[in-house]
């Protein structure tokens, strides 16, 4: 019985093995775990051409937002690669954000990304992968960034 409720309890922990991140320089709040694939510590592994789910959870707007628009940046040695977020995913409020919108000032929210087919221009090399939501007139909402190898 014992051993039945010790995996029990473990199993929760392993789905949600989280990806060690840090906050933007645009101060945008940040979740307070954040999920990529099966990712775990301080670089995560990804596939070209896989699918990718990131989960952020208990991200707390700073404003009210009607709107909420998705944007990702990847950086190689600090410089933008140019990938751009595939268009049905920029509207964060019809694909993402879980409790839907508009967002409360104060009130938190997770925000969910499936790409189903990463396509990034830099293989095999370390980078910073930048996920970020702003509001009505452009406020952060939210915003990570964590460092990732692509093969």
């Amino acid at each position: 019985m014992f051993k039945f409720l010790l995996v029990a309890a473990l199993v929760p922990a392993m789905a949600l093995a989280s990806i060690t991140f840090r906050e933007c320089p645009n101060e945008a709040p940040t979740p307070s775990l954040l999920t990529v694939n099966d990712c775990e510590g301080e670089v995560c592994e990804m596939t070209a051409g896989a699918p990718v789910q990131a989960m952020a959870y208990g991200i707390v707007s700073p404003v009210d937002s009607a709107t909420a628009t998705a944007y990702v940046i990847v950086r190689l040695g600090g410089l933008d690669v140019g990938f751009e977020i595939p268009p049905e995913l920029v509207d964060a409020c019809a694909v993402g954000i879980q409790e839907g919108c508009p967002l409360s000032s104060g009130v938190a929210f997770s925000y969910q990304l499936i790409d189903d087919s990463l396509d990034v221009p830099a293989r095999g090399v370390a980078v910073e992968i930048e996920v970020g939501l702003t509001g009505d007139g452009g406020v952060a909402l939210g915003c990570v960034r964590f460092d990732a190898v692509i093969n």
